[in-house]
């Protein structure tokens, strides 16, 4: 039973990093998303046609804030994504393992079941038999005193 439950809490913290790891990717996805938005906007400040300080120095900063977006989101999709892989990876193993484990365990369990009621039936031939024998040892001892009381009653005529 014990293995059970560990084999479902496995399960579970399988599901958890999983959840984590989706949560890291959607993350990654808006931060990818928010700097190809800043990267629209500023292209669309270029073709305005206009050329002012203001204008170039808003592009300059549309085009900052989605590079930086761009480093934030690959230094997420590098060590936690790679983390959260490696967890699910030892998660899924262990699980396989103690799948297994729990699986030859119950085949033992099922051949000790197996000799437990060999040996039951065994058991009860061996009660049997002797039943057997001491019944056939009554009755030719029954036989043997009716014999002898027969043989005593002659002898004393």
């Amino acid at each position: 039973m014990a293995k059970r439950e560990q084999e479902v809490k496995q399960v579970g913290m399988i599901a958890q990093a999983q959840v984590a790891y989706e949560q890291l990717l959607d993350e990654i996805r808006s931060y990818c998303q928010q700097a190809r938005e800043l990267r629209g906007q500023a292209a669309e400040l270029q073709r305005s046609g206009r050329t002012d300080f203001q204008v170039r120095g808003e592009i300059q900063q549309l085009l900052n804030r989605a590079e930086h977006l761009d480093t934030v989101a690959d230094q997420k999709d590098k060590l936690p994504r790679q983390q959260a892989l490696e967890l699910i990876d030892r998660l899924e193993q262990e699980a396989s393992d103690c799948k297994q484990l729990v699986q030859y365990n119950q085949s033992v369990q099922a051949r000790q079941e197996q000799e437990l009621e060999d040996a039951k039936a065994a058991a009860a031939k061996m009660v049997q038999d002797a039943e057997e024998r001491l019944k056939q040892t009554r009755q030719i001892l029954t036989e043997k005193v009716a014999q002898l009381a027969e043989l005593e009653g002659q002898a004393d005529e």
